[in-house]
């Protein structure tokens, strides 16, 4: 709980005068872990609150200034050398000097003129402790008692919320004086009211409106001309004061309600900076209500503007790490594809040909090529591409479509067979797993040739595996023949498709 005893001057008739006080004040972490570790019930019924004795103590200042006469902000900065309490019950290990302050907004139930006022009280605070910083909000209600002329004492019970992880819940104690920082003011008498001729009324003053504009953003690639999206964009001011933001799909991204002044505009993508331009109060005395700004941007690369999707849902996959290799020149770029629309921008150098491919735990990944050789980037941006990626199970097992021999032969065709390479590469980031490949033939010939065959073809691609750097513990070779058709046998089209290699994982 926070209790807070502040004495404070001030007429009862008004809103507060603004005020600042000075109080100590005890934390106690540990109520709070005990709570959120157990229940509220469990501390009450074995009397685990802590005691005074067992609490940090410090000093802090707050300042107080009415906005109504029923609604009163506080702000307050405290001090204390404690050993902090973290959230995973470990403590820091030696006092550090802890700084806490916050901004709260006390909403009475009554003006200050009852001597007894019920408040809420709640706002936003900020810690620092040994170089780690968070955010956490204090809430509670309280008791104003007015005691006399111009001075109230104040009771009220806090609890705060971390919102921060180097933040931890806790309950602060508080007892403090407070007075007003202007003259006080003395209670008169109302005197009777007096008659006096009407006046001519005088011409109201005139107010100068500072004209308030939204500012438009635009960046576009400078070659082509095409908007940009994720820039990261920052406004200016000649005081030193920064504003950022993120374009949208559309290159554009919006400052609204900004007042006259002079502002400085740019920004970066891909850490190559766009153009900077600059507006002054004079650029806000235009119609309408808008303050247009256009940014360029010169990457001499290219983008690759990719979409990892699920081969099986068709839906897009997220948490994926797509790898980019660049291999004319040797270099090698990652990112991980995005939460919502498995998305994910690469910058390709030019005359250079690219192998990519994605990786997940558990996940088959196609491996994909792309090239910018003889490609102008004056007229061309983007490279898109679909990356497909497939979940390994031991629920279903996965046809490798593109694994190839010749009609009756048992020795696997390398340079038809891209999706060895693919297994090679899943084998290699999944290095507990362990898998059965399966060899399967249509139903020509006789179930004793077909069933050898089958066998023989598996025990190529192990081969192959194991030559690739594939430990042979990890496979099982094993070929099931005619036994297990796929499509219907008494057509091509069907024959093809039964003669194929499948892959299981093994639990």
């Amino acid at each position: 709980m926070f209790f807070s005893l502040q004495i404070v001057a001030q007429n009862s008739s008004v809103k507060k005068q603004p005020t600042i006080g000075l109080h100590v004040f005890y934390n106690d972490f540990n109520t709070a872990q005990q709570i959120r570790t157990s229940s509220l019930k469990n501390v009450i019924d074995n009397k685990l609150w802590s005691k005074l004795s067992n609490m940090q103590a410090g000093l802090g200042i707050n300042y107080l200034k009415g906005l109504t006469k029923k609604i009163d902000l506080e702000a307050t900065i405290d001090g204390s050398y404690i050993d902090y309490l973290f959230r995973s019950g470990t403590n820091n290990g030696s006092s550090k000097f802890l700084l806490t302050t916050q901004a709260t907004v006390n909403a009475k139930m009554f003006t200050d003129k009852k001597t007894v006022v019920p408040y809420l009280t709640a706002g936003a605070g900020f810690s620092l402790y040994n170089g780690k910083t968070g955010f956490y909000i204090p809430a509670g209600v309280g008791l104003q008692f007015n005691v006399f002329n111009e001075a109230f004492v104040f009771t009220n019970a806090q609890y705060r919320i971390a919102l921060s992880q180097d933040v931890n819940y806790h309950f602060n104690y508080n007892v403090g004086i407070a007075t007003t920082l202007g003259k006080r003011i003395k209670k008169e008498k109302i005197p009777a009211p007096v008659i006096v001729p009407v006046k001519e009324k005088e011409p109201e003053p005139v107010v100068v409106q500072i004209p308030i504009k939204n500012i438009l953003v635009t960046v576009v690639d400078e070659a082509t001309r095409q908007p940009l999206p994720y820039v990261a964009i920052t406004m200016n001011t000649t005081d030193g004061k920064k504003t950022n933001g993120t374009t949208d799909a559309n290159g554009n991204l919006i400052f609204k309600e900004v007042t006259a002044n002079d502002y400085s505009f740019s920004g970066s993508l891909n850490n190559i900076n766009t153009s900077v331009e600059n507006i002054n109060a004079g650029n806000f005395v235009i119609a309408g209500n808008e303050v247009k700004i256009n940014l360029t941007h010169n990457d001499p690369r290219f983008t690759l503007a990719g979409t990892v999707v699920n081969k099986l849902t068709n839906q897009p996959e997220a948490g994926v790490d797509v790898t980019v290799v660049n291999e004319t020149q040797n270099s090698i770029n990652t990112q991980q594809s995005k939460l919502g629309d498995g998305s994910f921008s690469i910058q390709l150098e030019s005359e250079s040909d690219f192998t990519i491919v994605g990786k997940k735990a558990s996940y088959l990944s196609n491996i994909e090529k792309a090239s910018t050789k003889g490609m102008n980037r004056s007229t061309t941006l983007y490279l898109k591409l679909e990356l497909e990626v497939q979940e390994v199970t031991t629920a279903k097992n996965i046809v490798m479509s593109n694994i190839n021999f010749a009609t009756g032969k048992s020795v696997v065709d390398t340079k038809s067979s891209a999706d060895l390479d693919k297994l090679v590469q899943f084998l290699k980031d999944n290095g507990n797993i362990k898998l059965e490949v399966q060899g399967h033939t249509d139903n020509t010939g006789s179930v004793a040739s077909n069933n050898l065959l089958s066998q023989k073809r598996a025990n190529s691609i192990i081969d192959y595996l194991v030559k690739s750097g594939i430990v042979k513990s990890r496979l099982i070779a094993k070929g099931y023949g005619p036994s297990l058709p796929i499509a219907d046998n008494t057509t091509a089209e069907g024959k093809a498709q039964n003669r194929r290699v499948e892959i299981k994982l093994i639990e």
